[in-house]
């Protein structure tokens, strides 16, 4: 009876804690006033609706950011045919917080993937996206935490 008591209790705490990951869907106390990119066109779209989704429209930290995206794709290895079996794609992306004119942060993030090669070309090129979309939403979540903690 103690035992189920015990569980009972337990169950109750965990499921009443409201567990919510700290940068998930958080809109950060500034606003990017202008955003400038250059590079890949596909993974500057994808930061851009991120930095502009959870940048406050109406905060009185105002920052310009600009950024340049490139993207690479290598093989890794080959089979004995020459045939390529394992690819890897990295993203760069060097970006500058600019406030009053003036540059505070320069930085540059890089991130990459490798994965196997799949034989339908079509099904290659929509997981390839699909890669490139994830790396860049995770720039965009790392250039969102370098702009929080700029004043703190």
């Amino acid at each position: 009876m103690i035992r189920n008591l015990a569980i009972l209790l337990c169950s109750i705490i965990i499921i009443s804690c409201s567990y919510e990951p700290i940068f998930t869907n958080k809109n950060y106390d500034f606003r990017l006033i202008s955003i400038n990119s250059k590079g890949e066109t596909k993974i500057n779209k994808v930061i851009k609706n991120i930095l502009n989704e959870r940048s406050k429209i109406n905060s009185k930290r105002t920052y310009d950011i600009i950024f340049t995206s490139k993207n690479f794709k290598e093989i890794v290895s080959s089979n004995e045919k020459g045939d390529p079996t394992i690819f890897k794609i990295e993203i760069m992306v060097e970006y500058k917080i600019i406030k009053n004119s003036k540059i505070i942060l320069l930085n540059e993030i890089r991130k990459q993937v490798t994965y196997n090669n799949i034989n339908d070309k079509f099904e290659l090129m929509k997981y390839e996206e699909s890669i490139i979309k994830n790396l860049s939403e995770g720039v965009a979540s790392e250039i969102l935490t370098s702009i929080a903690n700029l004043n703190r």
